[in-house]
């Protein structure tokens, strides 16, 4: 408990800061809300405030911070309700067993009758209160952050001779500050103290200050430059930016969310510094200069009217506010321009290298490039990508033209693999071969396929929708490579299973889905998956139907949660699914789509009646599918018959047309003559032909509704 000057009671304030070695960028992001969670989860469950304690949590690349104001002194003292053994084994002949023996010796407590019993989901326990004593805040932090620590969810971490202690980086203080004073604890050999550390100008090396209060240590943080809140680094550099490049008069950078929280995540004293390169360097296509600064140095390209300029924005990680600002600046512009310059003149170096061959030159060396063992080299693959892209171009009826492109693309698919520039920047390919090929004289829907091949790809500004092939040519040459890899690995029993996906066959397979729904093809794939076995792997002992069968469990549970993850709801996913034609994705959306839309339609609930009801008495009998029509004569069934006949063809012709508002109009008038057949008829009658007519016809009905959707599976 502290007073403030004029000797009013003051609530209590604790600051923590670790100090580490350099976080990666990614748990700079993640650490604060996972903290300043985990900390208000345990305050509310020890102080019982109707004013809750303020919680505030930072982090930079060097330190995580929390700040705890409004704290009582001390924790409340409070009865605890204690769950022990389940009732019937706790007592035996009307005293206590052993099971509560050992829970009232466990819990202090010598009389049984003060034992009572409680209700709980799996029954009735025996239990007891217990009073605890309030603690003093400061020991109970103390005792509890080495806890909090270990609870945060970090992506990687490392750790110590105690195998308990883990953190991303290694610790190197701790900052415990209790009301002006060190609050002691341990973590990973590490002891606290009230001193942080900064980084003085022109130095690498950190030294300590001490803190008096939390207050004290805010204004020494922001007095040395350091904004600990991400989201007011962000805004500093994304205002930087825009007045950085209105000087330089150029466009704004379009960089891109992440790549803006990846810098956020790399500097805690964030300095933004125009800087300029050899205008020489700008003869290198600009998707290579663009990578080379932005991926490999961490830069901002700047541009004027969509071409790049000799200038860049870099971030850099210092505090500008002292005397050495000038030469600081001239140093770091200096030393910036001069390590882009040698990545710059690499690149150059290998642009220049590879457009001294031919592109069949490059070809030519994909054979010597392995795709994966026991599927051959990227040569290899692209001879499975031309036949099985030529079958799904017949299957889709494409044009002479886009088959035609597509024999000359599917060859050049892979051969940029083999060149300089993607050796050396693996994130060039596609673009490169795009850029070569292009330079080369190939048309530009083939140049274009080169690059496309590898959509869907993640845009570089604030939009998270993916980019996709822009034409039939470019999702062609998708499909057939992201179909052969994932039919190569099925083939090698590669399939993921956990969270491991090593060869990205869950983000292929998405990427078919998205293609075949973006472009609205109706592909059968286990056509395509009978098509591929029987051209290659042919030397290969193969069980075609246990592979068949794991490529659609593959293919169906990606499928479900990509449209779990579009709004979908799992019921109606299941319908159809479930239902008993599948057709192709494609046609399976649209009907899921439409149940969406549907679902709280009368018309369809009075049909998921009359499902139930068929499925319930005709679930035994599923293998008769046939019925005699002379055997059944009551006016019930010659209606149901008729109505049966009447409404099949045209419900048939409208699913292959998708137009499944008819078909649910032509189904709904089924609705009326099935009840009346079930009110009207005794269907499990002894006489065995006429029972076998009635559930033949009632199958029919049934599996006429199948062909849409299982009606059964809608939550209703």
């Amino acid at each position: 408990m502290i007073y403030d000057n004029s000797g009013y009671y003051k609530l209590s304030e604790y600051l923590l800061e670790i100090g580490s070695g350099e976080l990666p960028y990614e748990e700079v992001r993640k650490i604060p809300p996972a903290l300043k969670k985990i900390v208000e989860n345990f305050l509310a469950d020890e102080l019982f405030l109707a004013e809750k304690p303020h919680v505030e949590t930072y982090a930079t690349p060097r330190r995580t911070v929390l700040f705890i104001k409004e704290l009582p002194a001390k924790s409340p003292d409070r009865e605890i309700e204690i769950i022990g053994p389940p009732v019937n084994i706790s007592y035996h002949g009307g005293v206590p067993a052993e099971p509560l023996l050992q829970f009232m010796k466990k819990t202090g407590i010598s009389d049984h009758k003060k034992i009572y019993t409680v209700n709980q989901k799996k029954g009735v326990y025996a239990a007891c209160k217990k009073k605890i004593k309030g603690a003093l805040l400061k020991d109970l932090l103390a005792q509890n952050i080495p806890l909090f620590i270990k609870k945060i969810p970090f992506k990687k971490t490392m750790f110590w001779l105690d195998k308990e202690i883990r953190y991303p980086r290694p610790v190197l203080w701790i900052t415990s500050v209790f009301d002006g004073k060190t609050a002691a604890f341990d973590f990973g050999g590490i002891k606290t103290s009230n001193r942080t550390y900064l980084k003085p100008p022109l130095s690498y090396k950190m030294r300590p200050v001490k803190i008096y209060s939390a207050q004290d240590y805010f204004n020494i943080i922001s007095a040395n430059g350091i904004i600990l809140k991400n989201i007011e680094r962000k805004d500093y550099i994304e205002s930087a930016l825009k007045d950085i490049s209105k000087t330089a008069g150029a466009d704004i950078p379009e960089c891109g969310e992440d790549f803006i929280d990846e810098i956020v995540g790399l500097t805690e004293t964030p300095y933004a510094l125009l800087c300029g390169f050899d205008e020489k360097f700008l003869s290198i296509p600009q998707e290579l200069l663009s990578v080379v600064m932005k991926k490999h140095q961490r830069f901002f390209p700047l541009s004027k009217s969509g071409k790049l300029i000799s200038n860049f924005i870099a971030i850099a990680d210092v505090n500008p506010l002292n005397e050495f600002k000038e030469s600081l600046e001239k140093n770091i512009k200096s030393g910036y321009s001069r390590v882009l310059s040698a990545r710059l003149a690499d690149a150059g170096f290998f642009f220049n290298e590879d457009t001294k061959k031919k592109l069949a030159d490059f070809v030519e060396e994909t054979k010597n490039i392995m795709f994966y063992q026991g599927l051959g080299t990227y040569f290899d693959k692209t001879l499975r990508i031309k036949n099985l892209g030529l079958f799904i171009g017949d299957e889709l009826n494409f044009g002479a033209e886009i088959l035609s492109d597509f024999k000359t693309a599917s060859g050049l698919l892979k051969f940029d693999l083999a060149t300089h520039a993607v050796y050396e920047f693996p994130e060039m390919q596609g673009i490169m071969g795009r850029i070569y090929a292009k330079a080369a004289g190939e048309n530009s829907r083939i140049s274009t396929a080169i690059e496309e091949h590898y959509y869907p790809a993640s845009k570089t500004g604030g939009d998270k929708k993916k980019i996709l092939p822009s034409n039939d040519l470019s999702a062609l040459c998708a499909l057939a490579d992201k179909l052969d890899t994932v039919f190569a690995f099925v083939m090698l029993k590669k399939l993921p299973s956990g969270e491991s996906d090593p060869f990205y066959l869950r983000r292929a397979m998405i990427g078919i889905i998205e293609i075949i729904l973006d472009k609205k093809y109706k592909i059968n794939l286990i056509k395509a998956f009978d098509f591929y076995f029987k051209e290659f792997f042919n030397d290969r002992k193969l069980n075609k139907e246990e592979l068949k069968n794991a490529f659609i469990n593959f293919a169906d549970t990606r499928f479900k949660n990509f449209m779990l993850t579009s709004g979908y709801k799992s019921d109606e996913i299941a319908a159809v699914l479930n239902s008993s034609v599948r057709e192709n994705f494609y046609t399976e959306f649209i009907k899921i789509d439409f149940l969406s839309k549907y679902k709280e339609n009368e018309a369809i609930f009075e049909l998921s009646q009359i499902y139930k009801r068929i499925n319930n008495i005709t679930y035994k009998f599923s293998d008769i599918t046939v019925f005699n029509e002379e055997k059944l004569t009551l006016y019930e069934e010659k209606q149901l018959i008729s109505i049966f006949k009447k409404v099949s063809k045209d419900i048939i012709l409208s699913l292959k047309q998708n137009d499944f508002k008819t078909v649910l109009s032509e189904m709904h008038k089924l609705v009326m003559p099935v009840n009346a057949f079930f009110d009207g008829v005794m269907i499990l009658t002894e006489q065995e032909e006429i029972k076998n007519s009635r559930i033949g016809l009632l199958n029919n009905i049934l599996n006429l509704f199948k062909n849409f959707c299982d009606f059964s599976n809608l939550d209703l």
